[in-house]
Order: C-alpha cells, then structure tokens, then sequence
C-alpha cells in the first residue's frame, strides 16, 4: 500500500477538539503526501449542510470544515472512476451473497476506491467494509506497524479532482 485513504469518521474525529488521541497521534505521525480523501467524504459534508436548516448555526462550521478539507487535500482528493464503479458493483454484489445484507453504497464505494488506488482504507466502520477485500485499518485500535507502506514513486493515485 502505498497510503492511507481516509473514511468521514477518521476527519470528523481528527477535527474535533475531543477526539481521540489514538487516531490524532496516528494522524500526525503520517506523511500528509499520504493521506487522500474520496470526493464522496465532500459529499458527505455537502449532505449534512443540507439536513439542516437554512438558518441553523452550525452551516457557517460544515462549510468552512468542508471548504478547508478540499483546500488542504487538493491534489489527494480521489474521484469515482469508471474502474471504481465496476469494482464497487463487483464488491456490493459479493458481499449481498455472502452476508445476505446488502452493503452501505458509501463505505463500499469508499472501500472500492482504497483497493484501485493501492491505498488501505482508515475507517472506524471495519463491519461495513469487512467483506469487500479492502485493506482495512481502524485508526482507534490497530497498531499502524502492521499497516506498512511502499514508496509512492512506484505509483500515485490515478485521478484526483480539484
């Protein structure tokens, strides 16, 4: 693997004055070079500014959280390609036939993504993503030295956004 695809719960925690100090110190010890976000972490933002009221409060924080996000990750923001789509129907539909459950569209996409871009997927939610083959690695218990990386010469993410 060559870095560290960040789900929601990873920044949302890393924002927080109170979030945990396990996965802030994970965090800081990384190569930010490293560290990627998924266009649909934005869109997640862009969710959860539109649940609430127009005159709610809390806007003015989601919007300046989300248009920092984008700013600092510019070029480590990944798109959904055409390769991760297909990887993803390919996911949802084997983890349906061996759980039974169909899968959150999110987290497997999230997982799709980490797979394509040879990167492990940082995620609080390790039963979402179980089952779809990703590389998964949970900030708040796993130890990172079992989360080796190469060197990103070999190969960068193919597309990103911005």
């Amino acid at each position: 693997m060559i870095g560290w695809l960040l789900d929601t719960n990873v920044i949302a925690e890393l924002i927080s004055p109170k979030g945990d100090r396990a996965v802030k110190a994970w965090a800081a010890a990384q190569d930010e070079a490293q560290l990627y976000l998924s266009v649909l972490t934005l869109g997640e933002y862009d969710k959860g500014l539109e649940n609430l009221d127009p005159d709610d409060p809390r806007r003015i924080s989601i919007v300046n959280a989300r248009d920092t996000l984008e700013e600092r990750f510019s070029d480590r923001v990944l798109a959904v390609s055409n390769r991760i789509v297909r990887r993803w129907g390919a996911i949802s539909g084997m983890v349906k036939r061996a759980t039974g459950h169909s899968p959150s569209v999110v987290d497997t996409l999230l997982a799709a993504t980490a797979l394509e871009n040879d990167l492990y997927l940082a995620t609080r939610n390790v039963r979402d993503v179980r089952h779809s083959g990703a590389p998964v690695f949970n900030p708040w218990t796993d130890d990172a030295a079992k989360f080796p990386l190469r060197s990103t010469a070999r190969r960068r993410p193919d597309k990103t956004i911005g």
